[in-house]
């Protein structure tokens, strides 16, 4: 027996398919980057968890510049020198610092939902964080807990700025969805808590909330200002006013850490990421001139840091740094697809994906690296 289909089962189902559509890049991403951390990196089950979320959150940032290419670029991520890096057994950082970020989220979400008021409920998420972070671990600035912070991060400011600074002429503007500021607002405080070097996202978050026009609570702006300004007193502390300062704020006048910095790059992505990275800049600020603006701030702030920091761990502070450039380079690929495309005048976009799937050979080599290393 058949039965009928009615409006609303295709309507679900369509919705089903959309998300699918829309988050299984993301999922494809993460669940082979956690099986190779797993297996080839003998990485901790925690850490591992913690590292594949994070690819999580840099793909599904990625996921508007197309479903092959932004798989690939998840897993060229995944898979740099860099990122690959905090692989391994040995000594790890406690699961309790996850345990208190997830415990947080769980809380901000249950009171926003229950009590009907999306202020307390942040407000309380970040409380819960706070207490559990220096009342059980103790240990701030956590290098693995700021790299999943910044991966989802990025991601808020992409979809935020997709949805209401679309593509010109392919759907209209929108305002943002409430929870957009309120994730950016949380992830901001709980990173800084963490790492005040998170504060360095201040301009793009406040830049991609101008371009948004969002029309938000005076609670909220006091919030976030007070979140920056803490952020900034406590980077200024962290970094510089120290017994050992790590941070020389000329060390930009430098011309070798022009030169440190660019080889850390290449080191990762090779000449031809520099390269992608610079052609997807200049198409994204062609079609996606917001997007374009608010990654380069971001882009912008970490290249500072990179340049005036003289402490340990530079490479792994600085992989906001790499996702911006690994995004770059995806829109790169995609809109060399599209041209590709339209040159051959393909409806269905099938050279879209065979090019793309071509930036599969930067996570390739990558891996081939890391087995023969």
């Amino acid at each position: 027996m058949v039965w009928p289909e009615g409006p609303e089962v295709k309507l679900l189902t369509t919705e089903r398919r959309e998300l699918l559509r829309v988050w299984s890049p993301a999922f494809m991403a993460a669940g082979a980057s956690w099986l190779l951390l797993m297996t080839l990196g003998e990485t901790p089950l925690a850490r591992a968890c913690g590292l594949a979320l994070a690819i999580f959150g840099v793909t599904a940032s990625m996921r508007p510049l197309g479903f092959v290419a932004s798989t690939a670029g998840g897993l060229t991520f995944a898979l740099c020198p860099v990122f690959w890096s905090q692989t391994g057994g040995g000594a790890s950082e406690p699961a309790a610092i996850v345990i208190a970020a997830a415990l947080a989220l769980f809380a901000m979400l249950a009171s926003a939902l229950l009590l009907k008021r999306q202020d307390l409920g942040i407000g309380l998420g970040i409380t819960v964080f706070v207490i559990l972070f220096w009342s059980q671990i103790g240990t701030p600035q956590s290098l693995r807990l700021t790299g999943l912070v910044s991966a989802w991060l990025l991601y808020l400011l992409v979809d935020m700025i997709m949805l209401t600074n679309p593509r010109p002429g392919i759907k209209p503007a929108k305002a943002p969805e409430s929870w957009q500021p309120l994730g950016l607002l949380f992830l901001l405080a709980l990173g800084t808590v963490n790492d005040p070097l998170v504060a360095l996202f201040a301009p793009a978050i406040l830049l991609a909330l101008f371009l948004s026009y969002a029309r938000l609570p005076a609670w909220f702006w006091l919030a976030l200002f007070a979140t920056v300004l803490a952020g900034f007193a406590l980077l200024a502390r962290s970094y510089i006013m120290t017994a050992t300062p790590t941070v020389d704020l000329w060390g930009w006048r430098d011309a070798t850490r022009w030169i440190e910095l660019g080889q850390l790059i290449i080191a990762q992505f090779s000449v031809l990421g520099i390269v992608l990275g610079v052609v997807g800049l200049a198409r994204l600020a062609r079609w996606y001139p917001a997007l374009g603006v608010v990654t380069m701030f971001a882009y912008a702030a970490f290249v500072v840091f990179g340049l005036v920091y003289l402490g340990r761990s530079r490479e792994i502070l600085l992989l906001p740094l790499m996702i911006i450039q690994v995004m770059w380079m995806t829109y790169a690929v995609n809109t060399f697809g599209q041209w590709v495309n339209k040159s051959l005048e393909n409806d269905a976009g099938l050279w879209i994906h065979i090019v793309s799937a071509l930036y599969f050979a930067a996570p390739a080599i990558l891996l081939l690296n890391i087995v023969n290393a």
